[in-house]
Protein backbone atom coordinates (compact mmCIF):
# COMPACT_ATOMS: atom_id res chain seq x y z
CA UNK A 1 0.00 0.00 0.00
CA UNK A 2 1.57 3.07 -1.07
CA UNK A 3 1.81 6.44 1.39
CA UNK A 4 0.14 9.77 0.36
CA UNK A 5 3.38 11.16 0.25
CA UNK A 6 4.29 8.11 -2.58
CA UNK A 7 1.01 8.92 -4.79
CA UNK A 8 0.85 10.78 -7.86
CA UNK A 9 -1.46 13.39 -8.34
CA UNK A 10 -3.48 13.78 -11.67
CA UNK A 11 -2.48 17.32 -12.77
CA UNK A 12 -5.85 17.15 -14.78
CA UNK A 13 -8.34 16.04 -12.26
CA UNK A 14 -5.96 16.01 -9.04
CA UNK A 15 -6.92 12.27 -8.63
CA UNK A 16 -4.35 10.68 -5.97
CA UNK A 17 -3.25 7.64 -7.93
CA UNK A 18 -0.46 4.80 -7.33
CA UNK A 19 3.03 5.56 -7.93
CA UNK A 20 3.78 3.31 -10.65
CA UNK A 21 0.27 4.80 -13.24
CA UNK A 22 0.83 5.00 -16.26
CA UNK A 23 -2.74 6.47 -17.08
CA UNK A 24 -5.07 8.56 -14.06
CA UNK A 25 -7.88 5.76 -12.75
CA UNK A 26 -10.20 8.64 -12.60
CA UNK A 27 -9.85 10.23 -15.62
CA UNK A 28 -7.80 8.72 -18.11
CA UNK A 29 -4.96 11.42 -18.29
CA UNK A 30 -1.32 10.11 -19.07
CA UNK A 31 0.29 10.89 -15.74
CA UNK A 32 4.00 12.75 -16.41
CA UNK A 33 6.43 11.75 -14.47
CA UNK A 34 7.15 13.30 -10.71
CA UNK A 35 10.32 14.60 -11.62
CA UNK A 36 8.79 17.16 -13.67
CA UNK A 37 8.38 20.67 -12.46
CA UNK A 38 6.14 22.64 -14.54
CA UNK A 39 6.14 26.46 -14.07
CA UNK A 40 2.26 27.66 -13.77
CA UNK A 41 2.36 29.09 -16.99
CA UNK A 42 3.41 25.45 -18.85
CA UNK A 43 0.81 24.23 -16.28
CA UNK A 44 -1.76 26.09 -17.34
CA UNK A 45 -0.81 25.42 -21.05
CA UNK A 46 -1.15 21.18 -20.22
CA UNK A 47 -4.56 21.46 -18.79
CA UNK A 48 -6.75 21.18 -22.01
CA UNK A 49 -3.89 19.88 -24.69
CA UNK A 50 -5.05 16.64 -25.96
CA UNK A 51 -1.98 13.77 -25.57
CA UNK A 52 -2.42 11.17 -28.33
CA UNK A 53 -5.36 10.05 -30.65
CA UNK A 54 -7.85 6.96 -29.88
CA UNK A 55 -9.68 5.04 -32.85
CA UNK A 56 -11.79 3.53 -30.65
CA UNK A 57 -13.17 7.06 -29.79
CA UNK A 58 -13.54 8.15 -33.04
CA UNK A 59 -15.92 5.13 -33.44
CA UNK A 60 -17.43 5.80 -30.89
CA UNK A 61 -18.66 9.77 -31.76
CA UNK A 62 -19.59 8.01 -35.63
CA UNK A 63 -21.68 5.45 -33.42
CA UNK A 64 -23.03 8.74 -31.15
CA UNK A 65 -23.59 10.68 -34.27
CA UNK A 66 -25.09 8.09 -36.51
CA UNK A 67 -27.68 6.53 -33.57
CA UNK A 68 -28.91 10.40 -32.93
CA UNK A 69 -28.87 11.12 -36.66
CA UNK A 70 -30.70 8.69 -37.33
CA UNK A 71 -33.94 9.06 -34.67
CA UNK A 72 -33.35 12.74 -35.42
CA UNK A 73 -33.65 12.08 -38.86
CA UNK A 74 -35.38 9.36 -39.80
CA UNK A 75 -37.67 7.94 -36.51
CA UNK A 76 -38.78 11.50 -35.28
CA UNK A 77 -40.51 12.11 -38.77
CA UNK A 78 -42.55 8.81 -38.67
CA UNK A 79 -43.88 9.18 -35.06
CA UNK A 80 -44.34 12.99 -35.69
CA UNK A 81 -46.26 13.63 -38.89
CA UNK A 82 -45.78 16.95 -39.16
CA UNK A 83 -42.15 17.00 -38.56
CA UNK A 84 -40.72 16.54 -42.12
CA UNK A 85 -37.26 18.56 -42.27
CA UNK A 86 -36.84 17.49 -46.40
CA UNK A 87 -40.11 18.63 -47.62
CA UNK A 88 -41.18 22.56 -48.23
CA UNK A 89 -39.48 25.36 -49.67
CA UNK A 90 -35.73 24.13 -47.43
CA UNK A 91 -35.35 20.85 -50.05
CA UNK A 92 -33.09 19.28 -47.10
CA UNK A 93 -31.45 22.21 -45.93
CA UNK A 94 -32.98 22.19 -43.05
CA UNK A 95 -32.00 18.82 -42.59
CA UNK A 96 -28.63 19.90 -42.53
CA UNK A 97 -29.23 22.62 -39.98
CA UNK A 98 -30.68 20.18 -37.55
CA UNK A 99 -27.74 17.96 -38.11
CA UNK A 100 -25.54 20.95 -36.71
CA UNK A 101 -27.48 21.02 -33.55
CA UNK A 102 -27.32 16.75 -33.16
CA UNK A 103 -23.89 17.09 -33.53
CA UNK A 104 -23.61 19.83 -31.03
CA UNK A 105 -25.24 17.66 -28.59
CA UNK A 106 -23.29 14.61 -30.04
CA UNK A 107 -20.36 16.13 -29.23
CA UNK A 108 -21.26 17.17 -25.34
CA UNK A 109 -22.01 13.50 -25.22
CA UNK A 110 -18.75 11.90 -26.24
CA UNK A 111 -16.80 14.76 -24.46
CA UNK A 112 -18.66 13.77 -21.54
CA UNK A 113 -17.90 10.17 -21.51
CA UNK A 114 -14.62 10.17 -22.83
CA UNK A 115 -11.89 9.33 -20.58
CA UNK A 116 -10.32 12.61 -20.70
CA UNK A 117 -9.19 15.40 -23.18
CA UNK A 118 -10.69 14.06 -26.47
CA UNK A 119 -11.34 16.53 -28.30
CA UNK A 120 -10.11 15.76 -31.86
CA UNK A 121 -12.26 12.49 -31.94
CA UNK A 122 -15.48 13.85 -32.08
CA UNK A 123 -14.59 15.97 -35.38
CA UNK A 124 -13.26 12.99 -36.57
CA UNK A 125 -16.47 11.23 -36.01
CA UNK A 126 -18.55 14.05 -36.95
CA UNK A 127 -16.52 14.00 -40.75
CA UNK A 128 -17.44 10.88 -40.95
CA UNK A 129 -20.76 10.95 -40.01
CA UNK A 130 -21.00 13.94 -42.55
CA UNK A 131 -20.92 11.34 -45.56
CA UNK A 132 -23.89 9.01 -44.86
CA UNK A 133 -26.01 12.16 -43.39
CA UNK A 134 -25.40 14.54 -46.45
CA UNK A 135 -26.27 11.08 -48.61
CA UNK A 136 -29.46 10.74 -47.02
CA UNK A 137 -30.02 14.21 -47.08
CA UNK A 138 -30.05 14.54 -50.83
CA UNK A 139 -31.66 11.21 -51.45
CA UNK A 140 -34.69 12.21 -49.01
CA UNK A 141 -35.12 15.57 -50.52
CA UNK A 142 -37.84 15.98 -53.32
CA UNK A 143 -36.58 15.97 -56.89
CA UNK A 144 -35.04 19.85 -57.68
CA UNK A 145 -34.98 20.84 -53.92
CA UNK A 146 -31.65 18.89 -53.20
CA UNK A 147 -29.36 21.33 -50.80
CA UNK A 148 -26.29 22.20 -53.34
CA UNK A 149 -22.53 20.65 -53.09
CA UNK A 150 -21.51 24.17 -51.85
CA UNK A 151 -24.23 23.89 -48.98
CA UNK A 152 -23.89 20.73 -48.37
CA UNK A 153 -20.26 21.01 -47.74
CA UNK A 154 -20.30 24.28 -45.71
CA UNK A 155 -22.83 22.91 -43.22
CA UNK A 156 -20.83 19.11 -42.77
CA UNK A 157 -18.48 22.02 -41.71
CA UNK A 158 -20.05 23.75 -39.91
CA UNK A 159 -21.24 20.35 -38.02
CA UNK A 160 -17.48 19.39 -37.54
CA UNK A 161 -16.73 22.62 -36.01
CA UNK A 162 -20.01 22.50 -34.00
CA UNK A 163 -18.97 18.86 -32.78
CA UNK A 164 -15.49 20.02 -31.34
CA UNK A 165 -17.25 23.03 -29.48
CA UNK A 166 -19.67 20.19 -27.81
CA UNK A 167 -16.89 17.59 -27.32
CA UNK A 168 -14.99 21.06 -25.15
CA UNK A 169 -18.00 21.55 -23.23
CA UNK A 170 -18.43 17.81 -22.86
CA UNK A 171 -15.14 17.69 -21.09
CA UNK A 172 -15.58 20.36 -18.95
CA UNK A 173 -19.19 19.45 -17.52
CA UNK A 174 -16.89 15.88 -17.01
CA UNK A 175 -14.19 17.87 -15.53
CA UNK A 176 -16.80 19.67 -13.04
CA UNK A 177 -19.09 16.62 -12.31
CA UNK A 178 -16.49 14.95 -10.61
CA UNK A 179 -15.39 17.55 -8.17
CA UNK A 180 -12.70 18.98 -9.99
CA UNK A 181 -12.70 22.59 -11.99
CA UNK A 182 -9.90 22.51 -14.60
CA UNK A 183 -7.33 25.04 -14.28
CA UNK A 184 -8.12 28.62 -14.77
CA UNK A 185 -5.91 30.10 -17.31
CA UNK A 186 -3.97 33.30 -16.75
Amino acid sequence: MASAKDQIVCHVCGFKNAPDAARCVSCGAKIDSVSVDYTAEEEAARANQQEGFSPLWVGAAFGVYFVLQAVVLVLLPFVISSFDPFGGSSGGVAALFISLVVWFFGGIVVGFISPGKTFLEPAVGAFLSCIPTIAYVVWQSPTGLAPSGLESGVLGLMGIMISLFGAFLGERIQARTRGHAPAKRR
